[in-house]
């Protein structure tokens, strides 16, 4: 987080000079589709940090927030999740000209925004996003305000499914119908297996389920069986409330971090974002077959290396 010397601030400055002083304010860490955040490489300090800054008089947090980060990045915020206040001895800070300042700061958290990465104001020696396991150096108290992105639930996670727990079970259920009604319409039949599945039969698939939570939503999962080292992906599923968010290629990538010699997975051949999806990730068609019911299925296979 930076903080801008506006007007407001150099009268408090004049009159104290580099004395401490508390700095209210707020800071956003902004995230890409691939849950990479954004950092500013600043001019005053030369250190990659966290876009944000200083309250103005008369304005909520939020509207810091939004304020700081046009202003910084170009950017503009969409919904906006309000993480934690952060204060204390670990957020004082001394500035290369003497300046210090203890920090109270509203923390933010957002993916959903709009614009182009713009350096507007002179702030900004550079815009980019850094994936969280891979970010540059970082000063202790921006390293603080990362680690509590880490432990807000915000970000996605991997989960291993349980069907026998009632409410797991219930949220795939959910999750297929809503997701295969989806590729029903795009084949023509709701001949679809799953869309008729009850929940004992859901329970007693013997498949493995893998699940992509965000907020604490199920946004897709994936089940399969494993015999030897021949992984078969038996359905591959996401809400279409988090359609285009690369959650379907995320799930296969971590099916494979489990080791595989080959994988299988069908889909209807009408479903063309599936085939595509298939296809640009590697997996070669096969021949296809029609069921029982007409419906004609696209067969897939994928060879590790």
């Amino acid at each position: 987080m930076g903080e801008t010397m506006s007007d407001y601030i150099k009268e408090i400055r004049a009159l104290i000079g580099s004395r401490p002083l508390i700095l209210v304010g707020s800071a956003v860490l902004v995230f890409n589709r691939e849950y990479e955040v954004l950092l500013q490489l600043r001019t005053d300090t030369g250190r990659w940090g966290i876009p944000g800054g200083a309250m103005e008089p008369g304005e909520s947090f939020q509207e810091t927030a939004r304020r700081e980060l046009l202003e910084e990045t170009g950017l503009h915020l969409k919904r906006l999740k309000f993480l934690e206040m952060v204060a204390g001895e670990e957020y004082y800070f001394r500035y290369p000209n003497g300046d210090e300042i203890y920090n109270a700061i509203a923390l933010y958290a957002c993916e959903y925004w709009e614009g182009e990465l713009k350096m507007n104001d002179g702030e900004s020696k550079d815009l980019r996003f850094f994936p969280l396991n891979s970010l540059p150096s970082l000063t202790e108290r921006q390293k603080l305000i990362i680690n509590k992105i880490k432990d807000s639930g915000f970000l996605p996670e991997f989960r291993h499914i349980n069907l026998n727990v009632i409410m797991e079970c219930a949220e795939v259920l959910e999750l297929q119908r809503k997701s295969y009604k989806i590729e029903a319409d795009l084949i023509g039949t709701d001949e679809i297996p799953p869309l008729k599945e009850t929940f004992e039969q859901l329970q007693d698939c013997g498949e493995t389920f893998i699940g992509y939570y965000m907020e604490g939503r199920l946004a897709g999962a994936l089940s399969f069986k494993k015999e030897g080292k021949v992984i078969d992906i038996h359905r591959m599923m996401v809400h279409p409330d988090f359609f285009r968010r690369g959650i379907a290629k995320k799930l296969i990538f971590q099916l494979e971090q489990i080791g595989y010699s080959e994988m299988l997975v069908s889909t209807g051949a009408d479903n063309k974002p599936a085939t595509k999806l298939y296809e640009k990730l590697g997996f070669k068609r096969q021949n296809d077959s029609v069921v029982g019911n007409g419906l004609v299925l696209a067969h897939f296979k994928k060879r590790q290396g």
